[in-house]
C-alpha cells in the first residue's frame, strides 16, 4: 500500500502597507516495509575466527541454544547447524515535493537482531564507538541488539541542466556486478549480514552513507560533469565474536578513526554519449575506507609470569599481553597467519623490531625460518603460562584513485541474441596504495590496477515469460584480491610461509527470470574466484500481492581450502537466506 499525503503550507509576505497570502501545495509521499530475515547454516561449520569456532580451544563449538550464547565449556556434534543471522528490519521512506525544482527524501531504518548466534563468548553485533559512544556513522543510534539510522536524508534541487543533492547520501558509481572497480566513494557497513544478501541488490544496503553535497552539470544533451566533496567514514567490520567476524578474536583492534578527524573525500566524472557508446573518466582522493593493519603497542601493563622479573612496564611497549583468549600455540599462529593473509615469520619480526624492540629484553630475536619462528613461540608462549594476546592497529592512508568506462550497445538484427547486447569496461588505477604488509609491519606501498569487463542482455526466449536479464563479468585486480588484501601474503598455512600470488582474477554469472503476472522471479548468482574458490547462490521471489512477498535463497560455498582464492575466507559460512515482507 502507498499512501500519499497532501499538505497545504501557509506563507504569508508583508509588502509596502498591504499583505499577499501565498498558497503552495506539499505532496509527500511515505512508503516502506516491515521485514523478518533469517539465515540458518547449512553445515555445522564454525566461523574460525572466533573463539567457538577456534579448532585450537578445547571447546571449538558451543550447545546451540538458538536463543543466546551458550553458557560453559560444552561440545556439540559437527551436524549441528546454528542461526547465523535473525533480524526484524522496518525501513520507511518518506519523499516530499515542495516544488518542481526542489524535493526531499528521507529514509528511516530500524533493525533489532537478537543474539541466536551460539557464539560462548558475549558479543555486540552493532556497537562500534565511532559517534555517540556506540555509534557507526552520525546519524545512527546503535546497541548490543539493535539499531537505528538514516541511511538517506537529503533534499535535491534541480533547475534545467543543474542537478544538486545535499544531505545525507550513499554515492553509487560504477555497474559492475560483485566487483566494485569504480564504485569507490563510500565504505561498505559489513555488520548486517556481511555481504550474504541477494546479489541483485549490489551493496545497496551496504554503503556507508554520509554527509555530502553531490552535483551534475550537463553540456547539451551528451556531456555531463558530476562531483562531490562526502565526510570520510571507514568501512565498518564484524565486532569480534559476531556471527561473521573476520578478524581473529585473538586479536584487540585499536582504530585510529575519530569523527572529529574526519577527512572529506572529493571527486569528480565526466560522463559523454556518442552514439550507442557512452564513455566516463573519473577522479577521487579519498582515505581508503578499508584501512591498514599493523603491529601496536598493547599499552597492557601485565607482566610475563617467570620472566625474570620483568614487569608489564615493558610488555606494554610490545604488541601482546598475557591473555586466556590469545593465541596459545605456534601451530594456531601459522594457522591464523595463513587464514588472514600474513606472513607467520616476518610477523615475528616486526613485533620485536623498531618501535617494539624492548621485547627483546624478554629474550627475543628475530628469526629466519619457519622453525626459529615455532623455537622462539613456544618459548614465549610457556614463559606468558600459556596465551598471549595480539594488538593491531588500524589506519586509513590517503589516495588517489583514477578511473575509466565505457559502455557499447550493439545494434543487430531485431530480436536476435546480439542485438542491445551491452558491453561495459571499467578499470581504475590507484598509484601508490598503501595495503596490510604480511608481516604486519609498515605498509607495503605499490601501484595498483583493478578492472572489469562485462556483458550485459535482456533478452526474450519465449513469448509466454518476460524477458531474461543475463550478465557475465570478468574481474581482475593487480595487487589485491576481492576484500583489498595484499596477494604477497596468499599461500601460508601451518607448514610454510606464504608463496604470494602475481594478481587476482575472477568470473560472476548472473541470472534474472521473472515468470508470467511476476508473481515469481528466479535468480541465480555465481562467483568464480580461479584459484579455486566458487560461490553459488539460487535465489525465488514469491510475491503474491502489492502488500506482501516472500524471498528465499542459499549462498553457497566450496573452495580448494589453500589459502590462495578469496572464497577461502568465507568458506564455512553457507546458509539459507528467507525474508518474509510485508510492504505498506
Amino acid at each position: 500500500m502507498r499512501r500519499a499525503i497532501s499538505s497545504v503550507l501557509l506563507g504569508t509576505a508583508l509588502a509596502g502597507g498591504g499583505g499577499t497570502l501565498a498558497l503552495a501545495e506539499t505532496n509527500v509521499t511515505v512508503q516502506g516495509f516491515i521485514r523478518q530475515e533469517l539465515a540458518p547454516a547449512v553445515t555445522g561449520d564454525r566461523n574460525p575466527y572466533n573463539q567457538g569456532g577456534n579448532p585450537y580451544n578445547n571447546n571449538p563449538q558451543a550447545i546451540n541454544t538458538w536463543f543466546g550464547p551458550a553458557i560453559g565449556n560444552r561440545t556439540i556434534d559437527s551436524s549441528d547447524s546454528p542461526i547465523n543471522w535473525m533480524a526484524t528490519r522496518l525501513e520507511t521512506d518518506i519523499s516530499a515535493q515542495f516544488t518542481d525544482s526542489l524535493k526531499g527524501f528521507v529514509r528511516v531504518r530500524a533493525l533489532y537482531a537478537p543474539q541466536v548466534y551460539d557464539e560462548p563468548v558475549g558479543y555486540s553485533m552493532f556497537k562500534t564507538g565511532y559517534y555517540h559512544g556506540n555509534s557507526a556513522t552520525p546519524f545512527e543510534i546503535a546497541g548490543k541488539t539493535g539499531m537505528a539510522d538514516l541511511p538517506a536524508a537529503y533534499l535535491d534541487y534541480s533547475e534545467g541542466p543543474l542537478w544538486v543533492r545535499a544531505g545525507n547520501q550513499q554515492i553509487a558509481w560504477g555497474e559492475s556486478l560483485f566487483f566494485r572497480v569504480l564504485d569507490v566513494p563510500n565504505g561498505l557497513d559489513l555488520r548486517r549480514h556481511l555481504i550474504f544478501e541477494p546479489v541483485a541488490e549490489e551493496f545497496s544496503d551496504k554503503r556507508v552513507a554520509m554527509p555530502a553535497v553531490r552535483g551534475s552539470f550537463r553540456f547539451g544533451e551528451n556531456v555531463e560533469f558530476e562531483a562531490f566533496t562526502q565526510m570520510f567514514n571507514p568501512s565498518i567490520l564484524p565486532p569480534a565474536n559476531s556471527p561473521y567476524n573476520l578478524i581473529p578474536s585473538q586479536f584487540t583492534v585499536h582504530d585510529d578513526y575519530r569523527a572529529s578527524d574526519s577527512y572529506p573525500n572529493f571527486g569528480g566524472r565526466l560522463q559523454m554519449h556518442f552514439g550507442d557508446l557512452s564513455v566516463q573518466l573519473l577522479g577521487v582522493r579519498r582515505k581508503n575506507p578499508d584501512g591498514v593493519f599493523q603491529w601496536t603497542q598493547s599499552g597492557v601493563n601485565r607482566g610475563l609470569p617467570g620472566a625474570g622479573g620483568i614487569g608489564g612496564d615493558v610488555l606494554a611497549t610490545t604488541p601482546f599481553e598475557v591473555s586466556s583468549t590469545g593465541v596459545c600455540s605456534a601451530q594456531e599462529w601459522f594457522h591464523y597467519a595463513g587464514l588472514v593473509r600474513l606472513n607467520g615469520v616476518t610477523a615475528v619480526n616486526s613485533a620485536v623490531t623498531g618501535d617494539f624492540a624492548s621485547a627483546q629484553s624478554l629474550g627475543a630475536t628475530t628469526v629466519s625460518s619457519y622453525t626459529e619462528a615455532a623455537e622462539q613461540l613456544n618459548t614465549f608462549f610457556n614463559l606468558a603460562g600459556g596465551c598471549m594476546r595480539g594488538h593491531i592497529r588500524r589506519s586509513y592512508p590517503l589516495e588517489n584513485i583514477f578511473g575509466a568506462g565505457a559502455n557499447y550497445t550493439v545494434t543487430a538484427e531485431p530480436g536476435s541474441f546480439l542485438d542491445q547486447l551491452i558491453i561495459r569496461g571499467e578499470v581504475s588505477y590507484t598509484p601508490n596504495k598503501s595495503f596490510t604488509n604480511p608481516s604486519l609491519g609498515a605498509p607495503i606501498v605499490r601501484d595498483e590496477v583493478a578492472a572489469s569487463l562485462n556483458f550485459e542482455k535482456y533478452h526474450r526466449f519465449s513469448d509466454d515469460f518476460p524477458a531474461t536479464y543475463m550478465v557475465l563479468q570478468y574481474l581482475y585486480k593487480s595487487k589485491s584480491d576481492l576484500f583489498g588484501r595484499y596477494l604477497g601474503g596468499f599461500g601460508g598455512d601451518e607448514s610454510k610461509t606464504p608463496t604470494g600470488d602475481h594478481s587476482f582474477h575472477a568470473l560472476a554469472f548472473a541470472v534474472q527470470q521473472p515468470f508470467p503476472n511476476l508473481i515469481w522471479r528466479a535468480d541465480l548468482s555465481i562467483l568464480a574466484d580461479l584459484e579455486g574458490g566458487v560461490m553459488v547462490q539460487p535465489a525465488l521471489r514469491w510475491k503474491p500481492s502489492a502488500d506482501w512477498q516472500v524471498d528465499g535463497y542459499a549462498t553457497l560455498f566450496h573452495s580448494a581450502e589453500n589459502n590462495r582464492n578469496a572464497i577461502d575466507t568465507v568458506n564455512w559460512a553457507s546458509e539459507i537466506g528467507l525474508r518474509f515482507t510485508r510492504l505498506f
